[in-house]
């Protein structure tokens, strides 16, 4: 018996074509919506990741978040900075509802400095701040005459005596 070529090509595209269909079938999508356990209200920009693969995606401004799954996924990672993180079992699920709760005890006092953040307890040099209420009793036009002599370590240099003009700030 002898097989036409012609028919052996159909048949090993045919082939291909179910054995693709079937490949890509292997996703499901799973939405819901993530909220603060104590008020209710969504939280926003909170990261929900398929555990131990790179799929992930953030919840919009109503804590909304859809995401594309393989069926072999097992678990949802959903993380969110101030939150406890939790570990959702997706066990079939195609809506899936997560209410976070409050982390207090991860919340550091975290210091802004010229170049990024810092926690408080990491900060080795001293820190100085001025506050709206120190610059609103003292009638100043501008910025550089508010900053001036309020800051241990800054100062302000006028370089041509213009009004507005040249001003340097060395720290």
């Amino acid at each position: 018996m002898r097989i036409n070529p012609t028919s052996l090509r159909l048949w090993i595209l045919s082939s291909m074509l179910i054995f693709s269909n079937l490949i890509f079938a292997q996703q499901k999508t799973i939405s819901g919506s993530v909220t603060e356990a104590s008020t209710g209200k969504p939280v926003i920009g909170t990261t929900v990741s398929v555990k131990g693969s790179n799929v992930a995606t953030q919840t919009n401004e109503q804590g909304s978040f859809t995401l594309s799954v393989p069926n072999s996924a097992k678990t949802l990672t959903v993380t969110s900075v101030g939150f406890e993180s939790q570990e959702i079992s997706i066990n079939g699920q195609s809506q899936i509802a997560v209410l976070l709760k409050t982390a207090t005890s991860s919340l550091n006092e975290v210091v802004v400095v010229g170049y990024g953040t810092q926690r408080r307890k990491d900060v080795t040099g001293s820190i100085s701040s001025i506050n709206a209420a120190t610059i609103a009793k003292v009638p100043v036009t501008t910025l550089d005459q508010a900053l001036q002599g309020r800051a241990p370590g800054v100062q302000i240099i006028n370089n041509d005596a213009s009004p507005g003009g040249n001003i340097s700030v060395l720290i």
